[in-house]
């Protein structure tokens, strides 16, 4: 295997960039998904009542704008020596943590993915891009919970290119929400891939909990982390390869589709 791994990049995101990702969590056009802009509004109480009884959808994107631009203004040297934090944390592991996952998913990273792109957000809601190889760290996290977002959303990237080869011809927009294999990621990366024991010794113990919307689910009465924990587990002790660890998984995801789905609303 290739052992030129992608170099993670912490930077400050553009005022456009800030302004769109808090703009698509708080501007609730199309109710599909989950709605988490009180996760975003709980960190920005300001922004909410600067948005209240606003409905006009450019006036919502240049309130947006407004805040995002007063906000960076009183806090980039904070959120500056954050990305600094971040990096030098995140460089101490690096190289450890790649060898394991790649070694783990039976693939490598593709070799045109030189930089993979974190930016240190001021939104509380850490999204990815799968196209661009980028995702969000809220600016607030402790050093241990940026190693470990960083962690979990490396881990979606080669997750979804090792789907990709073993689902051949799937089609890419059913790996974000609310669709069921996006679901299934977030269910297997966290927890469940997220506490494999390197992963732990790097994160010292620390261990996710994983989305609160899944926790509770109970299927042939365990719940849906060790349901799927136990699968994981036979990948690990050499008892399947982890293309049949996702192909047993989302067989069995299938199969109890309407009780995961009908209960992660």
């Amino acid at each position: 295997m290739n052992k030129t791994y992608p170099k993670l990049v912490f930077e400050l995101p553009t005022i456009e960039a800030e302004t769109d990702t808090l703009f698509d969590f708080c501007y609730r056009e199309d109710l599909t998904g989950w709605d988490w802009s009180e996760m975003v509004y709980e960190q920005h109480p300001k922004l909410k009542e600067m948005l209240v009884g606003v409905k006009d959808k450019v006036e919502f994107y240049n309130q947006i704008r407004n805040y995002v631009e007063s906000y960076d203004k009183e806090n980039k040297a904070d959120i500056e020596q954050v990305r600094e934090v971040f990096q030098q944390a995140w460089d101490e592991v690096e190289g450890k943590y790649y060898t394991s996952l790649v070694k783990d998913f039976e693939i490598d990273f593709p070799e045109d993915v030189k930089v993979i792109r974190a930016a240190i957000s001021i939104n509380p809601i850490c999204p990815r891009y799968l196209d661009k190889w980028s995702f969000n760290v809220f600016y607030k996290f402790s050093k241990e919970s940026a190693l470990s977002v960083s962690i979990h959303e490396t881990i979606h990237f080669l997750y979804f290119q090792k789907w990709s080869e073993i689902f051949s011809g799937y089609d890419k927009d059913k790996f974000e929400t609310p669709h069921s294999e996006w679901k299934l990621s977030e269910i297997l990366v966290n927890p469940i891939i997220n506490n494999n024991p390197v992963i732990q010794e790097i994160l010292k113990g620390y261990k996710s909990p994983g989305y609160g919307e899944f926790r509770n689910i109970v299927i042939e009465g365990k719940y849906l982390n060790k349901y799927f924990g136990e699968i994981y587990q036979e990948h690990l002790k050499g008892r399947m390869s982890f293309g049949d660890f996702l192909k047993k998984s989302w067989s069995e995801y299938d199969k109890y589709k309407d009780i995961i789905e009908g209960q992660s609303k």
